[in-house]
C-alpha cells in the first residue's frame, strides 16, 4: 500500500504543478494579448510611414519593383478577360466569378493608390531615388 499512496502523491503534485505552470502561462499570455492590443490603438492614429526598418539604400530596388508589377498588372488584364470569356462560355461560372473578382481588384483604385501612396511615402523619405524602368500608367 505505501507504494500506491507514494505515486498517487507524486501525481498530485504533477498535476498541481501542472495546474500553476498553466496559471501562470495564460496569465502571461493574456497580458501579452492586452499588450499589444494597446499599442496596435496606438500605432493606428499615428501617420504612417514607409517603415520603420526601411533602408533608403534599397529604394531604388523597392520602386523598381512596384514599378514592375504595375506593368505586369497591366499587360496580365487582357489575358484575365480573355480568360474570363472563355471560362464563361464554357459554362465555368465558378471559375468566371473567380477571375472576374481578381479583374475587379486589380483595376480598383484603391489597388493603384495602395502602390502609388507606397512609391510617393519612398520617394519622400529617400529623395534621389527613382525606379530604373518608367512607371507606366498611374
Amino acid at each position: 500500500m505505501p507504494s500506491t499512496a507514494a505515486s498517487s502523491t507524486s501525481r498530485i503534485r504533477s498535476i498541481a504543478r501542472r495546474a500553476a505552470v498553466g496559471t501562470v502561462a495564460v496569465g502571461a499570455l493574456s497580458l501579452g494579448v492586452f499588450g499589444l492590443t494597446g499599442t496596435a490603438g496606438a500605432a493606428t492614429t499615428a501617420v504612417p510611414k514607409v517603415g520603420v526598418h526601411f533602408n533608403c539604400d534599397r529604394a531604388d530596388k523597392v520602386l523598381t519593383r512596384i514599378a514592375k508589377g504595375e506593368a505586369d498588372i497591366s499587360a496580365g488584364l487582357p489575358k484575365l478577360t480573355a480568360a474570363e470569356q472563355k471560362a464563361t462560355a464554357a459554362g465555368h461560372t465558378k471559375r468566371a466569378a473567380a477571375i472576374e473578382k481578381r479583374i475587379t481588384r486589380l483595376e480598383s483604385s484603391t489597388f493603384k493608390a495602395r502602390l502609388t501612396n507606397a512609391t510617393t511615402k519612398i520617394e519622400a523619405k529617400c529623395p534621389g531615388s527613382a525606379p530604373t524602368s518608367p512607371t507606366t500608367g498611374s
